[in-house]
């Protein structure tokens, strides 16, 4: 195996200490710390990649997101989730294998120039499965890939009647073959593993699955010992349809055995103090999409109270539809700053350190590695970003974690390893051919486009009167 040493400022436990570290494979092997050390290791690599202008830190990863959303950028997010699930539903209807090929690989430049090095896909295509699998094992990147699993629509749990036509373009799901997905799962999970594409469980939601799906889900769980992966409580709306159960959706979810430490929940904005601690209790990991919220105006995570209540974070960028940009800077930002609006308690808030643990060994632990995952030390997989801070915006009296967040970002990227291979260096992506992936991502727009222009009027005919009924049942809450 070829060995490569980087000399840096290296993220450890303490913060940032000038280091060489080691990597043999796949793994680190080494973190020399004093000069003999890292003269040693130097001397004995293959490759000494001298980087002391930069910090060196884990990669970070998205620990939630839908890849076969980069394609529909500039689409309709001005109206909350409920609405705007019409549209990308409607869009996702035409989508086909090249179509999907395209959106993972655009991600996936993105991602890479980001210091993302690892992210879930919540995938709700799993007729495209082969194709999203291939594209992600081109990209480079570790991937969880999560198929959707669910059989009931919001506006069926929400009892709000769609006109036909927009039903079956963005409305109910399509009725759920168990045995046939039990069957695709099962072999999607052979075809990737070991590997650095992994398949999870992914139910779109609890309530959006009946309880013949929530068998299911424990049985394909505990069948093939994967991590599972799911939305959670993410608008007002969600919890309203929650609350219907005996001490509401989350402690139905605990009498169902549905939670445990593989499990990892996206949103949970509306979540009680009382579910807050029973997910904590169990050792459910919290996605934090702090972006995305404040897009759909879904609201904002009491991430205080979450952390309060023992709940582990991570952070996610969501939909390129909704959050944005696949920035985890920004998000790590965004995860920084909106606990302060509440005032004077700054004893609480959450400091660079903190959001960048959430955005590394949290992510780890929602990728299903928590133990070799996420840190800079001997046998963590080499998944590792160097970040420039000698540039004109990191520059900084205090070269810190906090610096790092506060001022890091895409265009401070200078060189990402995944999987001890180097998929950006000196800012160009080696992985695969960036230009190509652009070029291909614009036809399956241009197709995407031609597919659904017909459907648009309906849809859009459809929000004027789903939007009064949504405001009544509301009020009426």
């Amino acid at each position: 195996m070829t060995t490569t040493a980087i000399t840096a400022l290296v993220l450890g436990e303490a913060g940032f200490t000038e280091a060489t570290v080691s990597v043999d494979g796949n793994r680190i092997t080494a973190v020399g710390l004093s000069p003999e050390d890292r003269a040693a290791l130097q001397r004995h690599a293959a490759e000494h990649v001298d980087a002391v202008g930069c910090w060196l830190i884990p990669g970070l990863i998205d620990a939630h997101a839908h890849g076969y959303a980069t394609l529909l950028r500039g689409t309709e997010n001005s109206m909350p989730l409920e609405l705007w699930a019409l549209y990308t539903v409607m869009y996702g209807s035409a989508y086909d294998a090249a179509a999907m090929r395209a959106a993972i690989l655009l991600g996936a430049a993105e991602r890479i120039r980001a210091g993302i090095t690892g992210w879930i896909d919540h995938s709700p295509m799993v007729h495209l499965g082969e194709a999203a699998l291939a594209a992600h094992a081109e990209s480079g990147l570790r991937v969880g890939w999560a198929p959707f699993l669910h059989d009931i629509s919001d506006y069926a749990l929400m009892e709000l009647e769609l006109p036909p036509e927009v039903d079956r373009l963005a409305g109910s799901p399509p009725p759920l073959d168990l045995d046939a997905y039990a069957q695709r799962f099962g072999e999607f999970v052979q075809a990737t593993k070991p590997d650095r594409v992994s398949v999870l469980l992914g139910p779109n939601a609890p309530q959006r699955c009946s309880a013949s799906a929530w068998a299911l889900w424990r049985n394909l769980r505990d069948r093939y010992g994967v991590a599972v992966h799911t939305h959670l409580m993410e608008t007002h709306a969600q919890a309203a349809v929650g609350a219907r159960w005996p001490g509401g959706l989350v402690v139905e979810m605990e009498r169902q055995s549905l939670l445990d430490d593989r499990l990892s929940v996206a949103h949970g904005i509306w979540l009680t103090r009382q579910e807050r601690s029973v997910l904590a209790r169990h050792g459910v990991t919290l996605v934090h999409n702090p972006a995305s919220n404040l897009m759909l105006g879904s609201g904002i995570l009491p991430l205080a109270d979450s952390g309060a209540a023992g709940l582990a974070m991570a952070i996610g960028t969501d939909s390129a539809n909704t959050g944005g940009r696949h920035d985890l800077f920004e998000a790590m930002r965004l995860a920084m700053m909106l606990p302060r609006v509440s005032g004077l308690e700054y004893e609480a808030w959450p400091r660079g350190r903190d959001v960048l643990d959430m955005a590394t060994r949290n992510g780890a632990t929602v990728l299903g590695l928590r133990e070799t995952l996420g840190r800079i030390a001997p046998g963590q997989l080499a998944d590792l970003v160097l970040v420039r801070r000698e540039a004109a915006s990191t520059l900084s009296l205090a070269a810190s974690e906090s610096a790092l967040v506060q001022h890091g970002g895409p265009e401070t990227v200078d060189a990402v390893m995944a999987d001890g291979r180097w998929l950006m260096r000196d800012g160009r992506i080696v992985a695969f051919d960036e230009a190509a992936a652009i070029a291909a991502a614009r036809d399956a727009i241009a197709g995407l486009r031609e597919r659904t222009a017909a459907m648009l009027g309906s849809v859009a005919a459809a929000v004027p009167g789903l939007t009064d009924r949504l405001r009544r049942s509301r009020k009426e809450a």
